[in-house]
């Protein structure tokens, strides 16, 4: 049997076709995944350089948490704290002609190297005596953080609500004064 020079270009074209099909199947998947490793190359190199930003802030962030170390109340360990800063939020809420009908302190917690208080306080008032002593209560101290504010009015224009006072501070852990 003789070939025929038009089929054998038949053959090699369809043999060419054929490998290129084989190939296509074989490769196909692999540079997929090619793509894919490019693309998380590309986001790993992203969050490497961040991570790099972020490190150099670091002694930014160091001395601005000194700063605000040196701000907090140091108190003695085993004092209860609470009292105080319920009379604190008190002194603040009178002056502000803000009624606070309950304070309930929660049990102390440690967070990190500080300590911390949550003081719910149930109020009445108006709008301007809540703005003022809400005011006043940041200008008092960093250590004070409000949270959890609830508001609701009555037939009488009297808001009443509720709000959490977080209290920070630190303890002294011996007689020499040094802080936690």
């Amino acid at each position: 049997m003789k070939i025929s020079p038009r089929e054998m270009v038949l053959v090699w074209a369809t043999g060419v076709v054929a490998l290129g099909g084989l190939t296509f199947f074989l490769v196909d998947p692999q540079i997929k995944e090619w793509k894919v490793l490019a693309e998380k190359k590309i986001a790993l190199e992203r969050d490497v350089e961040k991570q790099k930003y972020l490190i150099a802030q670091a002694p930014k962030w160091d001395a601005q948490l000194k700063s605000l170390k040196k701000k907090l109340h140091t108190h003695p360990q085993g004092k209860d704290v609470s009292t105080d800063l319920q009379i604190l939020i008190e002194r603040l809420a009178k002056a502000n002609n803000l009624n606070l009908v309950s304070r309930d302190a929660e049990k102390e917690s440690l967070k990190g190297s500080m300590y911390e208080v949550a003081i719910n306080c149930k109020w009445e008032g108006n709008l301007a005596s809540l703005t003022h002593f809400l005011f006043d209560l940041h200008k008092e101290d960093v250590t004070l953080d409000i949270s959890q504010l609830t508001i609701s009015p009555n037939e009488k224009l009297v808001l009443r609500g509720g709000f959490t006072v977080y209290c920070s501070y630190s303890r002294v852990t011996f007689a020499g004064g040094e802080k936690e």
